[in-house]
Parts: structure tokens; sequence; C-alpha cells
């Protein structure tokens, strides 16, 4: 059993749950084994966290889970907002957008030869 993409925790701790609890009592394994159980079939993103934290039950480590996806989710979100954030949004049409000027444009250096040898005329007179 293993947690579904994108299913959140208290629903897979409820899957969990009815799945345990069909465990006949004298069949269930020590509570180490649940929480390994448990800690295994979480993703693995939170699953470090879970066992980190080292809780002594298995609820306490279905809470431990909710609180671990809180956190995670809370610093998605706040990852996206800041990516927005650091775009801009122009409207403009970027293709008319002047493109620097090539300093080798053949009718740019015309130009600029025709100025200096009209300043050079100027010069000697």
């Amino acid at each position: 059993m293993k947690v579904g993409p994108r299913e959140p925790i208290k629903e897979f701790n409820s899957r969990f749950n009815k799945l345990f609890n069909n465990i006949p009592t004298k069949s269930k394994p020590s509570d180490e084994v649940q929480n390994k159980w448990y800690i295994s079939a979480l993703p693995s993103n939170k699953s470090i966290f879970v066992d980190r934290a080292t809780k002594p039950t298995l609820a306490k480590n279905m809470k431990e889970a909710i609180v671990v996806e809180k956190c995670i989710l809370a610093l998605e979100k706040k990852i996206v907002l800041e990516e927005r954030k650091s775009k801009k949004v122009t409207f403009r049409d970027e293709s008319k957008k002047k493109s620097p000027k090539d300093p080798f444009d053949l009718e740019g250096m015309k130009k600029v030869l025709k100025i200096m040898s009209n300043e050079m005329v100027n010069i000697k007179k």
C-alpha cells in the first residue's frame, strides 16, 4: 500500500486505518512494525521527516505526517509565488525591440566615414 499521486495524507491515513483494522487483534504486529509499514508507504519527501520525528505510536506518526504535508505544501506555494513575483510581465511586442547596432555594419561605417571626411575638409579650410 502506497500513497497515491496527489493523494492527501488524511485520505491515505483513512485508507491505511481501514486496512489495518481488518487485521485480527491477535495477529497485529508491534508498534515498531506498524510504524515501519506506515512510514514506508509515505512518499520519500514526507517519510524522511516523519521517520526523523520517531513517534512511538502509529496515530502520532499519522499526525506528524499531516503536519509535514502542510509544511511542504506551504513551502511549495511560497516558492511558486516568489517565482511569479520575480518574473516581469511585459505586454510590449518583443519582436519590435531595437536590436543593438552592429559595429561592423557597412552602411553605418559609410556614414561615419562620410562625416569624418567632411570634418577633415572643414579642418583644412
